[in-house]
């Protein structure tokens, strides 16, 4: 969940947090090589980045935002150009939930929660269904493994040795057979 989250605003969107990211850290990069003393390097970076269009998450446009205002309190210049932002942005909650969460409205919150607690509910349901198959697989080969009598490999084995066995008595009986017969021959009168 905290993947969605960047500087006190929510994404839906996890490629949209990632860019937010992005432009965290592009911010913190300018805010390291421009001084605030410098007020005309940072008109010239505030009209850069409106002429590039160089941030478009919410992130970038509360930076800009914070870059005008101290322009203008400290040039006195009211005709530096606005902020152009699209209609598809995410706006900042307005009630903040705690410390770690800023920019997460209670109810967002709320829902998110419930969310979080359905999937952890299905994930657990999910792994007691892989452990039980887990463990019949394994059942199952333990089963092959120990009993010689068990399955198709064994079959054809098993009818030789009992064709072997017809055909070994058999061979015994005729055995006798031609024995008593024998026997009566020579008692012939």
């Amino acid at each position: 969940m905290d993947e969605h989250i960047v500087e006190g605003y929510f994404f839906e969107d996890i490629r949209m947090a990632n860019k937010a990211k992005k432009e965290y850290f592009n911010i913190n990069k300018l805010k390291n090589s421009v001084s605030p003393d410098d007020l005309m390097g940072m008109k010239k970076l505030y009209l850069k980045l409106i002429d590039k269009k160089y941030f478009t998450t919410p992130v970038g446009f509360s930076f800009m935002q914070d870059l005008r205002g101290y322009l203008v309190e400290n040039l006195g210049e009211d005709d530096l150009p606005l902020i152009n932002v699209p209609s598809n942005q995410v706006i900042k909650a307005p009630e903040k939930l705690s410390e770690k969460y800023p920019g997460v409205a209670v109810e967002k919150y709320d829902e998110l929660k419930k969310d979080y607690s359905k999937l952890e509910q299905t994930k657990n349901k999910l792994q007691i269904v892989i452990l039980a198959f887990a463990v019949l697989v394994v059942g199952m080969f333990i089963i092959v493994v120990k009993n010689d009598n068990i399955g198709y490999f064994n079959a054809e084995e098993k009818v030789l040795n009992k064709y072997a066995a017809w055909e070994e008595r058999l061979e015994t009986w005729e055995a006798e057979l031609k024995e008593r017969e024998e026997e009566l021959n020579g008692y012939n009168y």
